[in-house]
């Protein structure tokens, strides 16, 4: 038993799930296209980067998704309004790194639960975002050919590398990365043992922005559209895929060669069950599964 918890605990786990789900990818869509497979590994690698690095620090946030829809949504109406591309690019940035901010004040300065609080700013968030647009959502089609024109698969590429570099780089060699660990696993000693805890905790949080800046924008263009739910889908498929990564609530532990494989999985994982046509019928009911099994083996090893 304690050699299937390890098992479960490990990478390798990752890569077994890899090794049955490929084939059955390829075989189950034959049609599928690299690109459209870039597009979704590439929000799904930046989301999970994202809600990884804060998972690390101790906060388990469920505004990410909301977040994404909202910052997007404001977006959208400006460029109605005559705004141009890059200047709501950088709207989103700031909105993204404006909410960051917030949830590394609120959650260590006042001690706030952050799955409560991450729940009240996703009902808030969510809420808004509907009262400014229409149920339909605002729609540029234009928007597809400037991404076709001026990014498609080479610049997704390039992102998520990039991405993946700066997450690496941040978690091994800088102040903040390395002890906002300690933050996860005991905020209450690392106070006592005189780390900047806020400052820590606002660092990875607008690092974390930067991510869900960049799949915000990357979901806006690939669309042409926006709406109060395009991040909708994304809530329960990320945490998934940052637990099979073995990054979870329970110690402030994570690499990102567990995230990377987590969101790899997840692709995998919905394009297979697109391909096969059961996608509504059973991606929810595997992504609880799967959460509720790694928790279990993360709180086993604990």
């Amino acid at each position: 038993m304690k050699k299937i918890i390890n098992i479960a605990d490990s990478y390798k786990i990752c890569f077994l799930l890899l090794l049955f789900l490929m084939p059955a990818y390829v075989s189950g869509i034959p049609a599928v296209k690299a690109s459209f497979f870039v597009r979704q590994i590439t929000v799904m690698i930046l989301l999970t980067l994202g809600v990884s690095l804060e998972l690390i620090g101790g906060t388990f946030d469920l505004a990410f998704a909301a977040q994404i829809s909202f910052s997007a949504l404001m977006a959208m109406v400006c460029m109605m309004n005559g705004c141009p591309l890059w200047l709501v690019c950088i709207m989103i940035c700031v909105i993204n790194v404006a909410l960051g901010c917030l949830k590394g004040v609120l959650l260590v300065g006042l001690l706030m639960p952050s799955i409560i609080f991450t729940l009240a700013l996703q009902a808030i968030l969510t809420n808004f975002s509907a009262g400014i647009a229409p149920n339909s959502g605002i729609v540029l089609k234009e928007l597809q050919s400037v991404y076709r024109e001026r990014m498609g698969m080479g610049g997704e590429i390039l992102l998520v590398l990039l991405g993946i570099a700066a997450a690496f780089l941040f978690l091994e060699f800088t102040y903040y990365g390395k002890y906002s660990r300690m933050l996860g696993e005991n905020l209450s000693l690392a106070k006592e043992s005189g780390l900047k805890c806020m400052q820590i905790s606002i660092i990875v949080h607008l690092f974390a922005s930067l991510f869900f800046s960049s799949a915000a924008i990357l979901l806006m263009l690939q669309t042409g559209s926006s709406n109060a739910s395009l991040g909708e889908n994304y809530l329960y498929r990320v945490l998934t895929a940052a637990f099979l990564g073995n990054v979870g609530p329970f110690g402030g532990r994570g690499k990102v060669s567990g995230m990377i494989a987590g969101a790899v999985i997840m692709v995998l994982l919905i394009a297979t069950l697109t391909g096969k046509g059961y996608l509504n019928r059973w991606e929810t009911i595997l992504e609880g599964l799967i959460i509720l099994v790694a928790l279990w083996a993360q709180r086993k090893k604990k």
